[in-house]
């Protein structure tokens, strides 16, 4: 397969997040008397953050949130690309692959993280949570993307780092191949068409 268009999800697929997003959301609802363990927020990683504070019966989750993004916004310092994703991203770009972001996060997150990262911020195709009615795991995002930007459907490929990022893959019927450098040990990534371990693994593909 020669794929046109290759879609990335951001958290633990380019970037190296998943952790401090983890322990920042599971600081701020411990603040208000949710004790969950860190465990269990590093598996949901990849959802809106809103919806896992929902499901951890977070009370106030909205201020919880606010806390989260300022909390987070002081320690963006810690973050950084997974090794050879900026060279994946610069080479797709001269081999002529267009690329973009699909993610969980919405616009205001989206912009604050990327200020760090001029690549994905330059991104020609940025899909933000607060785009569609429903996010990941729902197809919404992928089908928004393929028509908002007039993709070619069998021609494009999602790669992400968490079941979620696959399950709405699968549902939006577009190939998908798991990031292993990102993702927790043990997914079980059945439905993924690729397994990749190395970002130039991409590469392969086209």
């Amino acid at each position: 397969m020669t794929y046109q268009t290759i879609l990335f999800d951001i958290d633990n697929t380019l970037i190296n997040s998943a952790n401090l997003i983890a322990e920042t959301l599971q600081k701020g609802a411990a603040a208000v008397g949710v004790d969950v363990p860190l465990a269990e927020y590093r598996k949901r990683i990849g959802r809106p953050g809103d919806e896992i504070l929902k499901e951890f019966g977070v009370p106030d989750w909205q201020k919880v949130l606010d806390g989260y993004m300022v909390e987070f916004g002081r320690n963006m310092h810690r973050l950084a690309y997974f090794p050879g994703i900026e060279a994946l991203l610069l080479n797709l770009n001269k081999l002529g692959i267009q690329t973009g972001v699909v993610t969980s996060k919405d616009r205001l997150q989206f912009d604050a993280e990327t200020k760090y990262f001029p690549l994905i911020a330059a991104a020609e195709i940025v899909t933000t949570s607060d785009l569609t009615a429903n996010p990941k795991p729902s197809a919404e995002p992928l089908l928004y993307t393929v028509k908002t930007h007039q993709l070619d459907l069998e021609r494009t490929l999602y790669i992400g780092d968490s079941v979620f990022d696959m399950q709405a893959a699968k549902a939006a019927q577009m190939d998908f191949a798991s990031a292993g450098w990102g993702a927790l040990p043990g997914i079980d990534f059945g439905s993924a068409k690729y397994a990749l371990t190395r970002p130039d693994d991409v590469l392969k593909l086209i």
